[in-house]
């Protein structure tokens, strides 16, 4: 034995990296059944009725005669199923929360019910518009999908509460419709929980990623899902992003929210890739099952009305561990006091040494990853080094933290001293989740689980030496189980932007293993830690030489022909300067590409090319008040939408749209009015300016129009390889005119 020990060391070293780089895999929904009871959720019928609603998929945005086709055959199939299907028509208008744009559509919302006539109500939402680059299949033809199959299986079934099914339109310009149902239709005042199914990619689990406080009962209804998969953290993340889906238009207090979505295969969101070829039927049984679950447990009985703020993580997919907040926070303030006294008993030797290393494993361990991050960056400026091969980033924030381990052992003796290094591990791991539960309070469940467990172990060490060991050994188990896969899914949403962030996370889980990699360590762990590095610096040079793109994994790159009848000038542009253009591109700078536009993005001389251009006719002013009201009518010109920009000099305070009006908060240097759909043309535009205004100052009238393209505009698309691809609004023109009101 003492011939081997030295080479022992590598056998958690693999064991861990393994845990960390593989953690997705059993996140996986589980293989298409092959057959179902009459009440499961039936993915083949599911597909079936989906290819049927998109035909040929042809991208259907708000509003369009592509979505006009998509709707009727969707009514169609409503009605197959024996239900009975309302079409909500409004021309509505949603304020941005920053109060500086409105975005207005005609939507037609789609609404039926089944369960009782009258009554409380859950609301199942989703929504079937598309973006004018995308065909839809996954956002949202798989919240149709799901929807429809889920109506199907609780058709027939008893429920103390009415199910409102919701298919709304207009949902990618804005969540239009959604505004439209949570502030006009009378059926919102009925519900009392929501179920929203969403997708940012085309493959992989149904994610529960958001939810409302307090979440009991939102929490109760997901519990017992079929390889649920949620996390309470994520619900924190996620509220601190720009993102948005239709929940977002329609919370209000008191409503309990299960969101699900989709998150891999993002490379394909909002692309022409999001077709039904890349739509995986796993992943639409995995959504079709998890929402059928907890429909039929929110429609099962009356709202509880719980308070309770919950904390929850899955455990591999396969149990759901939840625990009210408080009761959280409270286990790791005891752990934490039973982890130092237990640190405390293991002597005087190394002490302080000891309790510091953990923390210097955080801190090594973040500002190698921080430092390979930064570096890769000045390396390749304008390109992701993890976008179409995100493994070796994996693999270098993996070894880091492996390295940040080794470095913490090797200064706290931890061979010689194990359980003192192990005790100093799960009292800073539980120091610092009490302390993150305070700003992140989802974050708490990860922590307390693993922390109690090793308490316990420490309280029967005292009778019995070997249970502290076994408890961090099974503490440490829980604590991968649960962060391992969390982490990984949190790699899909926010990629590796900041990698630094996830070399921390796996340090702090690391801590947990203190023990077990000390009592498999030699007397000396530096062989160990070099090896570590050499591993890490390697998979770093990998980031920096993989291909920043595939035709697997594209990049966005629109081409876009821009007229500015302002200067009487044309241009091309291919999207952000932040990402680097393809070598088959030359002669582009990088310039804010719409008036009142702060980003940059590479432009390239065109040739002037005659193109209608929307604009403002009819136009009249009136002045009462202390205000300047100013009237026209829209003129689109064929464009898919219209973006009215005026600026602060004008100092405008509200706005309308046929009739819908919008209030402005304090004005930086623009607000944008937008309309999307043939509804624009003709439309009836109101804006009330402060008689103090600058009537001078020139406003903008943009019209974007996907799909028209010049001759030279074509050629550029052709040039575009096939590691890029058109995404959001797509290929098309843009033209630009000025109007002084």
């Amino acid at each position: 034995m003492g011939g081997f020990r030295p080479f022992l060391i590598f056998a958690p070293l693999a064991f861990l990296f393994a845990v960390f780089m593989a953690a997705g895999a059993v996140l996986q929904p589980p293989p298409v059944r092959t057959t179902n009871g009459a009440e499961q959720f039936d993915t083949s019928a599911a597909i079936a009725r989906l290819e049927r609603i998109l035909g040929d998929e042809t991208p259907h945005p708000v509003d369009s005669d592509a979505q006009d086709a998509v709707r009727t055959r969707l009514l169609a199939e409503i009605e197959t199923l024996g239900l009975t299907p309302e079409v909500r028509d409004d021309f509505a208008c949603r304020p941005a929360p920053n109060g500086q744009a409105m975005f207005c559509a005609r939507v037609r919302n789609i609404i039926f019910q089944i369960g009782p006539e009258q009554g409380p109500a859950v609301l199942a939402a989703a929504h079937y518009d598309s973006v004018p680059a995308a065909p839809g299949a996954a956002d949202d033809g798989l919240g149709i999908a799901v929807l429809l199959e889920a109506a199907r299986v609780l058709r027939d079934q008893q429920h103390a509460r009415r199910i409102i099914f919701l298919i709304s339109d207009g949902e990618e310009p804005g969540l239009i419709g959604a505004h439209s149902f949570a502030t006009t239709d009378p059926l919102m005042e009925a519900v009392e929980a929501l179920v929203n199914v969403e997708a940012r990619g085309t493959r992989g689990p149904a994610t529960f990623f958001e939810s409302n406080q307090p979440n009991a009962d939102a929490v109760a209804a997901f519990s017992g899902a079929p390889r649920g998969i949620a996390s309470s953290v994520m619900a924190d993340v996620y509220a601190l992003l720009p993102n948005s889906t239709d929940v977002s238009a329609l919370t209000r207090d008191g409503l309990d929210v299960v969101n699900l979505a989709l998150l891999d295969g993002v490379e394909d969101y909002h692309t022409p890739q999001d077709s039904l070829a890349s739509l995986d039927q796993r992943s639409v049984q995995h959504a079709g099952d998890i929402a059928l679950h907890t429909l039929q447990r929110f429609a099962s009985s009356a709202d509880r009305g719980a308070t309770t703020e919950m904390v929850y993580t899955d455990i591999g997919s396969f149990a759901l561990l939840s625990a009210p907040r408080s009761a959280a926070q409270i286990v790791l303030g005891v752990a934490l006091v039973i982890a130092f006294a237990a640190f405390w008993r293991t002597g005087r030797e190394h002490r302080w040494r000891s309790f510091a290393s953990p923390l210097v494993a955080l801190i090594s361990a973040t500002a190698l990853a921080f430092g390979a991050g930064f570096a890769l960056t000045l390396l390749r400026p304008g390109e992701s080094y993890a976008w179409a091969y995100p493994e070796p980033a994996r693999a270098w924030c993996v070894l880091f933290a492996l390295f940040g381990a080794l470095l913490a052992l090797m200064l706290a003796r931890g061979v010689r001293h194990p359980a003192q290094a192990e005790a100093a591990g799960f009292f800073w791991y539980a120091a610092l989740g009490l302390a993150a539960s305070f700003a992140l309070p989802g974050v708490t469940i990860f922590f307390a689980g693993p922390a109690l467990v090793f308490a316990l172990g420490a309280l029967a060490a005292t009778m019995w030496k070997p249970a502290q060991a076994l408890g961090a050994a099974f503490a440490a188990c829980l604590a991968l189980a649960t962060w391992a896969p969390s982490i990984a899914l949190t790699e899909l949403a926010l990629g590796f932007e900041f990698p630094f962030a996830f070399a921390a996370l796996m340090v702090i889980v690391l801590f947990t293993t203190f023990g077990w990699i000390a009592r498999c360590a030699p007397e000396r762990l530096r062989a160990p830690a070099l090896i570590v590095t050499l591993l890490a610096a390697g998979a770093v040079g990998a980031s920096a030489l993989v291909p920043a793109a595939t035709a697997e994994r594209p990049a966005p790159l629109n081409v876009v022909y821009v007229l500015d009848n302002t200067v009487e000038d044309a241009r091309f542009a291919l999207g952000t300067a932040q990402r680097r253009l393809p070598p088959a591109f030359e002669g582009f700078t990088a310039a804010p590409l719409l008036p009142g536009d702060s980003a940059e993005t590479w432009v390239a001389p065109a040739p002037i090319q005659p193109l209608p251009a929307a604009t403002l006719t009819d136009i009249t002013t009136s002045i009462a008040g202390g205000e300047r009201t100013v009237r026209a009518r829209i003129a689109a010109s064929g464009a898919g939408r219209v973006i009215l920009r005026i600026p602060s000099a004008a100092q405008p305070l509200r706005a309308s749209l046929n009739g819908t009006e919008i209030e402005f908060g304090a004005v930086e240097d623009f607000v944008s009015v937008i309309c999307n759909g043939r509804a624009c043309e003709g439309a009836l535009f109101e804006v009330a300016l402060a008689e103090t205004g600058d009537p001078a100052a020139d406003w903008f009238v943009i019209g974007q129009t996907p799909g028209v393209t010049t001759p030279e505009s074509a050629a550029l698309i052709a040039r575009r390889p096939p590691e890029r691809t058109s995404i959001q609004n797509g290929d098309g023109a843009i033209t630009i005119n000025a109007v002084r009101p």
